[in-house]
């Protein structure tokens, strides 16, 4: 199992896959499971969308309906405890045990206006749900035995695609059978991997979107992308959460394309409102909107065309039917309906719920357990605005890794992990790994990658209001020279503007330079005390911001552990005391130094962790963590480790 299934954010999977699993077994029990769908949404709020349409008389209570829209009854747009509580009621229903998880990272939903897959009665095949329930156990079948034929998955894929009011959520619905085995490519999704991950998603299937062989092409390219160290993502679940996370910026055309079909979609809302039918011409469309639609855009000389380009566009999204010559079927009437479509309601999937971030200043900081005095916290910050790169450096166990996120919390003034991005150095990184390079892409080619850093500048460029935080941990393990290579020089604060763009090594096109923007900073973290690396590049120094951590055995430390652990403040005192006798040895030993002193760190109990016997768990911390680190400062000299082990334990 991948390390990512073990990551608690998408402890939700699991539910999902005994849920799904649960529900093939319903396909030939559809009228209980309707029925019983419907007695939940007659107590439950959230459900009422359940009402099916023929060609004539009055809508009726849906009597079918397909595996992807009953899981889909709680993967709307609804609130986290709404959806909670009709995935129990369904899980109750379906025999499933699996406990409702309390988080939904990583899943997207359905436009709460567009919650079907299949169309209603009067526009549907006959054999449309069936069609559906088909492709739902051949994906099922695919997944789960390894051994079993593409192509019967491909052509269930081709065939449920067609189904009218499908779409791309075809794909979210595959994507919540099987989270591990299957990527969605909801809009936000479609953009993340064309535009951070560079794969192309090729959409040569029906009505303009990918055919079954493509999308197993798209997540086979995944799939390899996957393996790589420094690859942003390593699942379609964290690929998921990232393109929710990432506010990405769109095109010109992607922009109007947004707009001009949610401004034309209103218009026949409101014209076949006022005609109480949901059938009109393009005739109509003209003489009742012509002269809006250019008020609305002045300066183009094409709205005429622009309208018929686009009433093809919403056939192919399933929002209107073409009858005969002029004539059109808008699928989605409904007579009562009043809600205004906006550029986010127009797409199949819903937006990304806007996140919310607790907000974050030193004050929060020293409440978790930062021990610097807050003059230095000020300064750390400052030094960090200014300089916009900045070294934590200090012995082991000053809490440089900690410090550094919560410093970057501090510069956001909010908690915003999604806006940090943390590498690790170590001697094998290369300029490949970490800015671009070349990788084995779709069908074995090479594809141009762009590493962790490009992502980031990328993401920062996109959303200039925002600050963002490349963490390097122990940069001086790798060459930082070699990694960083020509972006080095654009690291430099007078340097982070368009005008000093530089092209890559490896560039996407001839024109293309890249430059570092002023809202992404970088903090590093150095190990000054790890004798087998050598000393920055001096070019590099002098970029940085360097900040010197010691081990913090004061008051701040004594009284926060006192508070946060229960454990008693003479035993801190005596913990205190034996551990600056022993820094004292280690500073004024001629082989070693202050560097190598013994951080605070070691001796701070982990959030959560229960101490119960507070002298046992010292002594195993001095056993078993501070000892060995010692034996390796004098790996030459065991009677030194001897001693101060009977100054750590006053044996």
């Amino acid at each position: 199992m991948d390390t990512a299934e073990h990551d608690v954010k998408f402890a939700w999977a699991r539910f999902y896959e005994v849920f799904a699993s649960a529900l093939l077994t319903w396909r030939n029990r559809r009228d209980e499971l309707v029925k019983g769908i419907h007695l939940i949404a007659a107590d439950v709020d959230g459900m009422s969308h359940l009402q099916d349409k023929p060609a004539k008389g009055e809508a009726f209570p849906l009597k079918d309906i397909c595996p992807f829209t009953t899981m889909g009854l709680f993967n709307r747009s609804l609130t986290d405890t709404n959806r909670k509580i009709i995935a129990a009621r369904l899980a109750n229903l379906l025999g499933v045990n699996e406990p409702v998880p309390d988080s939904f990272a990583g899943i997207p939903l359905l436009n709460n206006q567009k919650s079907w897959f299949f169309s209603y009665e009067r526009s549907r095949d006959p054999d449309d749900i069936e069609r559906l329930w088909e492709m739902f156990s051949q994906a099922m079948t695919f997944a789960d035995n390894q051994n079993t034929n593409s192509a019967d998955f491909t052509s269930a894929y081709d065939i449920a695609s067609a189904v009218m009011n499908v779409g791309w959520n075809l794909t979210m619905g595959l994507y919540w059978a099987r989270p591990w085995f299957y990527p969605t490519l909801d809009s936000q999704s479609q953009y993340y991997i064309q535009k951070v991950l560079n794969i192309k998603i090729l959409k040569n299937g029906e009505k303009g979107r990918c055919s079954g062989q493509s999308y197993l092409s798209i997540m086979q390219a995944l799939n390899k992308a996957f393996t790589q160290p420094n690859y942003p993502v390593h699942s379609f679940p964290e690929l998921s959460l990232s393109a929710w996370n990432t506010d990405l910026s769109q095109s010109k055309d992607e922009v109007e394309n947004r707009t001009w079909k949610a401004s034309l979609l209103n218009k026949i809302k409101a014209l076949c409102l006022k005609k109480e039918s949901p059938y009109f011409t393009a005739s109509e469309l003209k003489e009742n909107y012509l002269d809006v639609f250019k008020a609305e855009r002045p300066e183009s000389k094409t709205v005429t065309s622009s309208i018929y380009f686009y009433l093809q566009k919403l056939r192919n999204d399933d929002e209107l039917k073409f009858l005969e010559s002029g004539n059109y079927e808008y699928l989605n009437f409904e007579k009562n309906e009043s809600q205004t479509i906006t550029e986010e309601t127009v797409e199949e999937s819903a937006p990304p719920p806007k996140l919310t971030h607790a907000p974050y200043a030193i004050s929060h900081l020293i409440r978790e357990g930062c021990f610097l005095e807050k003059a230095k916290i000020q300064l750390t910050l400052q030094r960090l605005i200014d300089k916009k790169n900045l070294i934590l450096q200090g012995p082991p166990g000053t809490g440089k890794t900690w410090l550094a996120r919560r410093l970057a919390y501090c510069l956001m003034g909010e908690q915003a992990p999604e806006r940090i991005s943390a590498v690790q150095f170590h001697p094998n990184l290369s300029y490949e790994d970490f800015i671009r390079g070349w990788r084995p892409g779709k069908e074995g080619r090479l594809t141009l990658i762009d590493g962790p850093f490009v992502n980031a500048i990328k993401t920062a460029i996109n959303n200039p209001a925002a600050k963002y935080v490349v963490i390097i941990e122990e940069i001086n393990r790798g060459n930082p020279a070699q990694i960083f290579g020509e972006t080095l020089t654009l690291m430099e604060a007078d340097k982070r503007t368009p005008t000093e763009a530089l092209a890559l090594s490896y560039s996407e096109n001839p024109d293309e330079k890249i430059y570092i923007p002023e809202n992404l900073y970088i903090i590093g973290t150095m190990n000054i005390a790890d004798r087998s690396l050598a000393l920055l590049d001096l070019a590099l120094r002098r970029r940085f911001a360097f900040i010197d951590l010691k081990p913090a055995f004061n008051d701040a430390w004594k009284n926060w552990v006192n508070h946060k652990f229960a454990i008693d403040l003479d035993l801190l005192a005596i913990i205190e005391f034996r551990l600056t006798a022993l820094n004292e040895m280690l500073a004024k030993d001629i082989t070693l130094g202050p560097q190598f002193c013994i951080g605070h760190s070691y001796v701070t109990p982990a959030t959560g962790q229960q101490i119960n016997e507070a002298q046992a768990w010292y002594e195993q911390v001095v056993d078993t963590e501070i000892c060995p680190l010692l034996a390796e400062y004098w790996f030459d000299a065991p009677n030194k480790v001897d001693e101060a082990r009977k100054v750590l334990l006053a044996e």
